[in-house]
């Protein structure tokens, strides 16, 4: 059965979600090779439009832990992530399912796992930024803000949402994850405007 994700852009105020069927469709993600995104590969995760920046990577601000951003420069890969599927029996990353993001392959100076998180709203702006200091951990109440979804956007191409339906009796808020621009940096994070990707496998 196929899942009707309702994604809301989102300028300034949050809105809570209905509570959505946590059955995801089973229509695989496809990187820039026609090939199907498989679990605990590495893929880069660059811009589709080109001229914006590049792919995502993660960014230290001095305290861990680290944040997600996008790097600067047009021709910087970035990081490499690899994608959890909430179900562990997936062979192929499909659209709309809850997953795990996590950047692999960091030398860093924080003792931690990578895993991406959705961070709390952020003072009188409201602004929420993904994080990478989370742990590969089961889904439920407590893990909530670690579980996102890849989306196709209306032109066909991916982006990536925050809407997870790992918690039946949670309510957390769903969007778009876009860019949000703080001087040079460019922090991920729920954005009225999504950051539309494409992925690229990492060579061995």
């Amino acid at each position: 059965m196929k899942l009707s994700i309702l994604t809301i852009s989102l300028i300034v105020t949050f809105i809570p979600f209905s509570l959505l069927s946590n059955t995801a469709t089973s229509t695989p993600v496809y990187d820039i090779d026609g090939e199907p995104l498989t679990p605990g590969t590495g893929y880069y995760i660059l811009p589709l439009i080109r001229g914006r920046g590049g792919g995502v990577k993660n960014y230290w601000n001095g305290s861990c832990p680290y944040y997600v951003a996008q790097a600067n420069s047009e021709v910087d890969r970035g990081r490499p992530v690899q994608f959890y599927p909430v179900n562990p029996d997936e062979e192929t990353i499909p659209l709309s399912t809850d997953l795990n993001i996590e950047f692999y392959d960091l030398i860093t100076v924080c003792i931690q796992q990578y895993v991406w998180q959705l961070g709390d709203p952020v003072g009188d702006s409201g602004l929420r930024y993904i994080t990478a200091g989370g742990v590969l951990e089961n889904p439920g109440e407590e893990t909530v803000n670690k579980w996102f979804k890849i989306e196709t956007h209306p032109d066909g191409d991916y982006k990536l949402v925050f809407c997870p339906t790992v918690c039946e009796t949670c309510r957390p808020v769903c969007g778009n994850i876009g860019v949000l621009r703080q001087g040079n940096t460019r922090f991920l994070g729920l954005s009225d405007v999504p950051f539309r990707v494409f992925f690229v496998r990492k060579e061995d």
